[in-house]
């Protein structure tokens, strides 16, 4: 990944983007086919998260584009293993929509004054719990049944730092070389290649899971071509 330049990575991503978005009309290759439903939905929102996060860079804001990345490996992840898991996973992917929503009812009706019919609506929905939804409800699990070694997780983790309020994200706007540190108005300028890099990896990923899902793997050639163009792996190992 080294060699590849910055404007490699964003000539891929753009690639990427294009070629997603001419795609003929998608053909299901299961009769049920509730995980593509959920996929078409999660892999439509990575290639979004990337033209965003390409838009906030080409403005000088690619400390923020960081913050959509996390969004964007989380769901890419997801994909991948909702694609492996099929029907299972995408029953507990709503069982455990259904469990946070309740408890969200729950908490609400203590401090809010919440239509009475929205809360019945919410609590009369049934709750299951699956072996699936509670991999789902921990993303580390997830990770786990695809790179055992944590090296996902680990990305993940580290783009957490920017995510969530953090020392990480607080020194970027800090200049720790002065004595006494001074403050600035600018984030720091880290890695040139870190967001388009990140990008190109998760539109291929998130491309190949969804690929798989659907009658003759219509991506597949493409998105091997342009992983094998940028030195990545085109595909994520399959779930233990």
């Amino acid at each position: 990944m080294s060699s590849v330049t910055p404007q490699q990575y964003r000539a891929a991503v753009e690639k990427l983007v294009v070629d997603y978005r001419a795609a003929g009309p998608i053909e299901t290759k299961q009769r049920k086919y509730r995980s593509v439903l959920i996929g078409h939905g999660w892999c439509n929102e990575v290639h979004r998260l990337a033209e965003a996060s390409l838009h906030l860079v080409d403005r000088g804001y690619g400390h923020e584009a960081l913050i959509l990345l996390r969004t964007m490996f989380e769901t890419t992840i997801s994909l991948h293993w909702l694609s492996q898991k099929g029907d299972a996973a995408a029953l507990g992917v709503f069982a455990e929509g259904d469990r946070v929503n309740r408890a969200a009812a729950e908490d609400m009706q203590k401090g809010f004054n919440v239509p009475q019919d929205l809360i019945d609506s919410i609590k009369g929905a049934p709750v299951e719990k699956t072996d699936e939804s509670e991999i789902f409800r921990k993303f580390q699990a997830q990770c786990d049944e695809i790179d055992p070694k944590r090296e996902l997780y680990s990305v993940y983790r580290y783009l957490c730092g920017y995510a969530h309020p953090s020392a990480t994200s607080a020194s970027e706007f800090v200049e720790w070389t002065t004595e006494p540190p001074s403050l600035r108005a600018e984030p720091k300028k880290g890695a040139a290649s870190v967001v388009e890099a990140t990008l190109a990896m998760c539109l291929i990923w998130a491309g190949r899971a969804f690929d798989e899902m659907i009658n003759g793997k219509p991506r597949k050639q493409f998105l091997r071509s342009m992983a094998r163009e940028l030195g990545l792996p085109p595909v994520l190992p399959p779930v233990r």
